[in-house]
């Protein structure tokens, strides 16, 4: 094992046992990695920094049940993303026909050139309509499958592929429209 997953491991034993300065620190390893993904979903920095510190208590105040210290990162992060699709919902989240967005027969897709700044497209994607976010983020960029993120928000498989489809084909638009790609 590495000294970095050593480390992780001590800090959550500290932590099991009520250890606030280990608290802390995991704190302090996983809170950029973890206010990262939730941005991304919530797109709101006083709703993140509110889902981040209510996802780190909920982790605190559940440590006892990791059954594998090694998994805590990927625990951490399914609890963050639980926490914004909950939030959401509460918020009313809502999957706008973006057929609305009136996109023309071309298939921008194919147009975007394989260099874009990251930078562009974490934008581009902020600029989507809620659902459509939601679904871009977690299928595109968590790696989840499309029946995973059905269940996760209790829609049907199909809604989110068709959901999943339409909102890249906005994105690209968006993209080219605005001049982000050459």
């Amino acid at each position: 094992m590495n000294q970095s997953i050593d480390l992780n491991i001590e800090l959550i034993e500290r932590c099991k046992q009520g250890d606030i300065k280990a608290q802390f620190s995991l704190y302090k390893r996983y809170s950029g990695a973890m206010y990262n993904i939730a941005i991304r979903f919530l797109n709101n920095k006083m709703d993140t920094e509110d889902i981040l510190q209510e996802s780190f208590i909920t982790v605190f105040g559940r440590l006892n049940e990791l059954k594998r210290n090694e998994a805590f990162g990927s625990w951490l992060k399914r609890i963050v993303i639980n926490n914004c699709i909950s939030f959401l919902k509460k918020n009313k989240m809502h999957f706008e026909d973006i057929d609305n967005h009136k996109l023309p027969d071309e298939d921008y897709i194919d147009v975007i050139e394989e260099k874009i700044d990251p930078a562009i497209v974490h934008n581009a994607i902020k600029e989507l309509p809620e659902g459509a976010r939601t679904i871009v983020i977690l299928y595109a960029l968590e790696n989840y499958k499309h029946r995973e993120i059905a269940d996760l928000l209790k829609i049907s498989e199909s809604t989110s592929k068709t959901q999943y489809k339409r909102a890249l084909d906005l994105l690209s638009k968006n993209l080219i429209t605005k001049s982000y790609v050459n």
